[in-house]
């Protein structure tokens, strides 16, 4: 893949990821804490997307996604374990928040996930800008 077209598909990403995040403030301003959660992670797993194309990984799934980010950029030194644990716990949250009828968040929980998924997306927009793949 050349680096024009990888370019490209992280461009893609990212505008996927910024739809997402603009998706989950609407929503939390809507009081519908679940669907954000939801669209929070939906917002990381497309800047984690982008940020494993900046390396010649695209990941087929979600479960996939965690695990080549852990061997190919956590394993590489480029990010921490922590990356690793929120995105697999953003992961989680979002599942219970879409299929357990029993699970809901209120409104500091909701808002403790927005400020976790916040921190993840600076730390890939960082990275992604510190390679000249976004300005």
């Amino acid at each position: 893949m050349t680096d024009e077209h990888k370019k490209i598909q992280i461009a893609a990403e990212i505008k996927r990821g910024e739809e997402s995040l603009r998706a989950a403030d609407g929503l939390l301003w809507l009081q519908l804490y679940n669907d954000a959660v939801s669209r929070f992670y939906y917002a990381v797993f497309h800047f984690a997307s982008a940020t494993l194309l900046s390396v010649d990984i695209s990941a087929k799934s979600h479960r996939a996604l965690i695990t080549l980010f852990s061997e190919h950029l956590v394993l590489a030194g480029k990010f921490s374990p922590r990356h690793v644990s929120q995105l697999r716990s953003l992961q989680g949250l979002r599942e219970s928040a879409d299929y357990d009828r029993s699970f809901s968040f209120d409104e500091d929980g909701a808002n403790d996930q927005a400020a976790i998924a916040r921190r993840l997306i600076d730390d890939f927009r960082a990275y992604l800008k510190s390679g000249g793949w976004i300005s």
